[in-house]
């Protein structure tokens, strides 16, 4: 089990820099990466690859392997999207830059629509804002912070929320799919989305099913595994087993669901913090906030799917 591993040897196979909505440069998450002991990370920015070049050459320097990585977005329907995440792929793939040109363009008018929505809801937040803060592709995270962060606003969310909520509070309430204040976008499709990282030479990974396929009704945890058995059919690669839920005992129970299931299915298993630095969106990098930790042996397991040279 991942979670019974030493600080001694663990990796952090999800993490985002300031070229999505993460908080810190490249190279300050390699730095800090070394600072608590990691052996890898990947970087895994949300449509976009523009932060990799740049760590892969901290890395070399520091003695910290990066893995190339990317967090697509796939959209079912209006109810439904999944993150695929795009393990050791050709950053430097022309299809790739193209397609994550159009979505980042996608993002910026979807985010504009977003912010018209919070508008009409009471919300003081304007979209200038938005691209002040974001370094480069506009995520959710953004404008939670933007809106939870200005006093503007604080009345109308303590009215709501009983007191100013964390970012990951507003952005499911306002932001997630379905929310008050969720608009679609154009977006690849699930099957679009884990072909585009296998011509890039990557690995194709559902991200947190620990969220995406699990509802808490109640104290129970509901799992709902027919989609892995969809996205498997159009090339699903593995799933992220090593992910965090609200608490440990969600964790765990979490855990052990998805190891069954990709063990059954003959998924890679990898995991990751999701850290971002910046709001209350995922644990500290390399989890140094919680007890899951991710030994090297998951990115060995990952490397061995590799279908190109690395």
């Amino acid at each position: 089990m991942a979670q019974k591993s030493s600080k001694k040897g663990y990796i952090d196979l999800h993490t985002h820099t300031i070229y999505s909505d993460g908080g810190l440069t490249p190279n300050g998450l390699i730095v800090k990466a070394k600072e608590i002991g990691l052996k890898a990370v990947a970087i895994a920015d949300h449509d976009n690859v523009a932060a990799t070049e740049v760590a892969l050459i901290k890395g070399a320097e520091l003695g910290i392997e990066v893995v190339p990585a990317i967090e697509l977005t796939a959209y079912v329907n209006e109810d439904t999207d999944f993150h695929i995440l795009g393990y050791f792929i050709n950053q430097r793939d022309r299809n790739l830059r193209d397609k994550l040109e159009t979505y980042q363009k996608e993002r910026e008018e979807k985010s504009k629509k977003v912010v018209a929505n919070l508008n009409k809801l009471g919300f003081k937040i304007d979209f200038q804002e938005v691209k002040k803060l974001a370094k480069g592709t506009i995520a959710q995270p953004h404008l939670a912070y933007i809106i939870v962060n200005k006093a503007e606003n604080s009345e109308k969310l303590i009215k709501e929320f009983g007191e100013v909520p964390s970012t990951g509070e507003f952005i499911r309430e306002y932001l997630a799919t379905g929310a008050k204040a969720y608009e679609p976008r154009s977006a690849a499709s699930p099957q679009e989305a884990i072909e585009l990282i296998h011509i890039a030479g990557g690995v194709a990974v559902l991200a947190h099913p620990c969220w995406n396929l699990t509802k808490k009704d109640g104290n129970k945890l509901v799992f709902d595994d027919s989609w892995i058995e969809k996205l498997v059919k159009m090339g699903l690669d593995g799933i992220e087993v090593y992910a965090h839920r609200e608490n440990k005992e969600d964790t765990e129970k979490c855990i052990e669901h998805f190891e069954k299931l990709a063990d059954k299915m003959k998924l890679v298993k990898t995991g990751g913090s999701d850290y971002h630095g910046f709001g209350s969106a995922g644990k500290d990098l390399g989890f140094d906030d919680f007890y899951l930790k991710i030994p090297t042996s998951v990115l060995e397991d990952l490397r061995s799917r590799v279908k190109v040279e690395v």
